[in-house]
This record gives structure tokens, sequence and C-alpha cells, in this order.
């Protein structure tokens, strides 16, 4: 397999997980389940995959805040009010434990890392969390997807995977 099939992935992690970009093409979940059970059925290995997509995750996250630090106020107001809203209350609810769920929710991966860093959260504390929480996230999705894709066949695996990914947009009330 190409040098490309293992940086690109983790290059997506970086820009979805540091740069606004992820608040309008997230996709990691999908990606991370997709890459688990592609090295599941052998068409990738796990090293170099997993450290490489723990590294853009956890780069993502250090930018994200760095991000918040430097531009704070000022930007925070171009993230969209409702977003904005669920993360402040993710943190409040949460605190710093918040780093470890805001890599499963999509668009609260993007907004945390900012958001902590505009509100001025210590810079040790945020690093470990946000390495645990890549971590977790990382490689608990791709794991998953990896031992599924050695004991189950393609053909239930990847609609399975397709069901699983959409879920949450499909128990979404409509507003209104």
């Amino acid at each position: 397999m190409s040098t490309a099939a293992y940086l690109v992935p983790a290059l997506i992690l970086f820009l979805e997980v540091g740069l606004p970009f992820g608040l309008f093409v997230p996709g990691g979940d999908t990606l991370l389940l997709a890459l688990g059970a592609l090295a599941g059925e052998g068409k990738l290995h796990l090293f170099p995959l997993l450290p490489l997509l723990f590294l853009g995750s956890y780069l993502g996250h250090g930018v994200g805040y760095a991000l918040g630090r430097a531009l704070g106020p000022r930007v925070k107001t171009r993230f969209p009010e409702e977003l904005r809203r669920r993360a402040e209350r993710l943190l409040l609810r949460y605190g710093p434990s918040a780093l470890l769920i805001a890599p499963f929710v999509p668009g609260m991966r993007t907004v945390t890392p900012f958001v902590l860093g505009a509100l001025g959260f210590p810079l040790l504390p945020y690093l470990l969390l946000s390495a645990l929480g890549s971590l977790l996230w990382t490689q608990g999705l791709v794991l998953l997807a990896y031992f599924l894709g050695q004991k189950v066949s393609p053909w239930i695996l990847w609609p399975s995977l397709l069901l699983l990914v959409l879920l949450p947009a499909l128990s979404r009330k409509p507003k209104g």
C-alpha cells in the first residue's frame, strides 16, 4: 500500500480537528471505521496507520487550541451560534473530561479545542487530556472496525458500518 494511504487520512483528521474545515466536512468517525475495516481485511497495516491517525488528531487539537488562544473572542463569534453553545454546555457540564468526549462528536471535536484555547484553559492539562481523547477516538474506532473486519463478512460489515455512521443523522428530530 502506498504511503499516501496512511498520510492522507492523518492529514484529514488534522484538518477536521484543528481547523474550521471540520465544521463543514466532518467525517472522522466514518474514516476511522473504514480504515479499521480495511486493515481487518488485510488491505492496510495497523502500523503505521494507528500512530499516524493519533498524530493527525493530536496535532489538530494543538492547532485548534493555539488558534483559540491567539484569535479567541474575535473568531469565536464566527462559529455557528448553536454549535458554540453546545460546546460551552459540554465544557460546563463535563469540564476537562469534555476533551475525552468531544472527539466522538462531529463538530464538537473542532470547536472544543478552539473554545478551550479561547477560554485560556491551562496548556499542560489540555495537552494530556487531548492526547488521551485522541488516543481513545482514533485507536478505539479503528480497532473496533479492525476486529469486525477480521470476523465479519464484508457483505455484512460495510452496510453495518454505513448504518452505524448514519444512525445519528437518522435519529435527529426535524426542527420546526
